[in-house]
């Protein structure tokens, strides 16, 4: 079974006394208010965030929605910001705002945050997010646009660009049939279960694959999300092929025992129809810890529309 490295939330909850008292939020805070977009991100770059200047140094996002904090949080990573503070008048899902933001990181992280409800009822979120490790990312980073800028001809179309890092990924790989077999502490020292595994070593488990083939979509300008399923042990790539929706699976590409020269696409570039013709996938349920296949797809549809 494709094993992966999970995500580790860490929550302490400190709830001060409530009064019935309904002030909007940026009446409550008083602080400077701007409007930030990321416009560089591939997801929603027009998406505009109202940011307060509170006690965070980082500032204080208002949020509505568990896809929406998500998008936040995962913009701030990819643009390397590590730590901030999220508003909401109502209570949102922490563990299910945090697995959105982990589809759209460039790397897993380890999320640690406190939540305080604030005396007219809303509830302020602070967060500091530690990727795996820093420098690795970095290098992975400076490995994928290299690549990117040898392996690519400006000719080629989207589809042409994808299937190019996909071979190159499915060739100069293997899958990692011994790091799979690593207890959980274990994997968390183990390069197999990230995309330095891909670019420093040629092997990996799912999640390096995946790592790795977003870092080369992202170098190219091509929008990913990170699929995770606790329920199969495995992770995959959820592609904007212009603007649709594709399913892309690196990992069972690439035939094991391994095969030198033979790439499959079976797992390539493939709709929801198709995806469940394969009969080889088994998402997670929707609960408050996980995200089903349908909410997946619908923070696909949110993060490129």
């Amino acid at each position: 079974m494709k094993k992966r490295f999970a995500i580790l939330l860490v929550l302490s909850l400190g709830l001060s006394a409530c009064s019935q008292t309904s002030l909007k939020l940026p009446d409550l805070l008083g602080g400077k208010r701007e409007i930030v977009t990321f416009s560089e991100s591939l997801y929603r770059p027009q998406q505009e965030f109202e940011k307060i200047s509170c006690d965070v140094s980082e500032g204080c996002y208002v949020v509505s929605s568990e896809m929406e904090a998500g998008l936040l949080i995962g913009n701030l990573v990819r643009s390397g910001q590590r730590k901030a503070a999220m508003i909401a008048d109502e209570d949102l899902d922490l563990d299910k705002i945090f697995i959105y933001a982990l589809a759209l990181a460039p790397s897993t992280f380890e999320a640690q945050y406190s939540q305080r409800r604030m005396m007219n009822g809303t509830r302020r979120t602070e967060f500091t997010i530690t990727m795996e490790d820093e420098q690795q990312l970095q290098r992975s980073r400076v490995q994928a646009q290299r690549l990117v800028t040898e392996l690519i001809n400006p000719n080629q179309d989207q589809r042409e660009v994808i299937q190019t890092l996909h071979d190159w990924l499915v060739l100069h790989t293997q899958y990692d049939t011994e790091a799979a077999k690593l207890s959980e502490e274990e994997r968390k020292q183990s390069l197999a279960f990230r995309a330095s595994g891909v670019f420093e070593r040629g092997k990996a488990t799912c999640s390096g694959y995946m790592e790795a083939m977003d870092l080369l979509l992202e170098a190219a300008g091509i929008g990913s999300i990170k699929v995770f399923s606790n329920t199969m042990d495995h992770a995959w790539n959820l592609v904007s092929l212009d603007g649709e929706m594709r399913y892309l699976d690196a990992t069972f590409d690439d035939p094991v025992p391994d095969q030198p020269g033979r790439v499959m696409y079976d797992f390539f570039l493939i709709d929801a129809p198709t995806l469940q013709l394969r009969e080889k996938y088994e998402f997670d349920p929707a609960t408050t810890t996980t995200i089903s296949q349908a909410e997946y797809e619908a923070y696909f549809q949110y993060c490129f529309s």
